[in-house]
């Protein structure tokens, strides 16, 4: 009796589901990405041999000029010309795989076509025309691509 109690005893903890430490736990892709987005400053500066460009035609300085984006957890935050962002918005991912970030003010789709600890890549599309100071037309709608670096 008391080897089938012990056999017993031995069979069920053996069975018992093992126990992992919150260490063990990976993160999420969305939780992975906005790690690399936001960390230190969080801020992203246009790269110097791509910049920003509309349908592959470089508009850095032209429409861009100073251009900076920061991410925090959930806001995006901007200095410099753009004519496509807010000075402040929130965003958040469209599912959790992180390849769309949706910005606040509208929804606007924002494809993640890369990213790594210093370099960034994302792109929209563009359907308005933007105008400056005296009527005169400064951004043309297409894609747009904003090849960003730390």
């Amino acid at each position: 009796m008391k080897t089938l109690l012990s056999f017993a005893c031995l069979l069920f903890l053996l069975l018992q589901p093992g126990c992992k430490k919150d260490e063990d736990a990976k993160p999420t892709e969305s939780e992975r990405v906005t790690a690399i987005l936001t960390k230190g400053t969080g801020n992203w500066t246009p790269s110097v041999s791509a910049g920003v460009t509309v349908d592959g035609v470089d508009v850095t300085q032209d429409l861009f000029k100073d251009f900076t984006i920061t991410f925090t957890a959930d806001q995006i935050l901007t200095t410099g010309k753009t004519p496509v962002f807010l000075r402040q918005d929130t965003w958040r991912f469209k599912d959790n795989t992180a390849k769309v970030i949706l910005r606040g003010m509208d929804d606007k789709e924002i494809l993640v076509e890369s990213v790594t600890e210093n370099a960034l890549q994302l792109s929209l599309q563009w359907d308005q025309t933007t105008y400056e100071e005296g009527g005169r037309t400064r951004s043309i709608p297409g894609k747009i691509v904003f090849f960003m670096n730390k």
